[in-house]
C-alpha cells in the first residue's frame, strides 16, 4: 500500500475546487460514510448527498505529518495534521479508506481541532 496514493485521495478530499462541486466529493465517499465533525455532530453520506456544495470559502490547507496505516487488504487507516492557513489554525484528521470493486472510497472521517502543537 503507498503512502503517497493515499495522501493524494486526502488531498482530493481536501481540494477546494471538488468541494464545489458536490458530486465529486460524493464520488470519494462510501454510500455507508460517517464523520464526527469538528463540533462533535455525526453525519453521513445522506447528510452530505443532500447539498449542492460544502463549504466553499478559500481555504488553503496543508498536510503535515501525514501515514497511514494498512487494516487489511482493503482498508486502510490515514492520518495527519493539517493546517489551514488562513487561520493558522491545526487539526488532527483521521479517514478510514476502503476498497470495493477496485475502488478506494472514504468510509469515515474525523477531525479534531488541536489545542496545542505538541508533538
Amino acid at each position: 500500500m503507498d503512502k503517497a496514493f493515499f495522501k493524494q485521495l486526502d488531498q482530493q478530499h481536501l481540494s477546494a475546487d471538488n468541494r464545489r462541486h458536490i458530486n465529486t466529493i460524493l464520488d470519494l465517499l462510501d454510500d455507508r460514510y460517517s464523520e464526527i465533525t469538528a463540533s462533535g455532530n455525526l453525519s453521513h453520506y445522506q447528510d452530505y448527498a443532500k447539498l449542492a456544495t460544502l463549504d466553499v470559502s478559500p481555504k488553503a490547507y496543508e498536510i503535515l505529518s501525514y501515514d497511514i496505516k494498512v487494516l487489511s487488504d482493503s482498508s486502510v487507516l490515514s492520518f495527519y495534521k493539517l493546517k489551514e492557513k488562513n487561520s493558522n489554525t491545526l487539526s488532527f484528521r483521521s479517514n478510514i479508506w476502503l476498497k470495493s470493486d477496485d475502488n478506494w472510497q472514504l468510509i469515515f472521517h474525523q477531525g479534531t481541532p488541536v489545542i496545542s502543537d505538541e508533538d
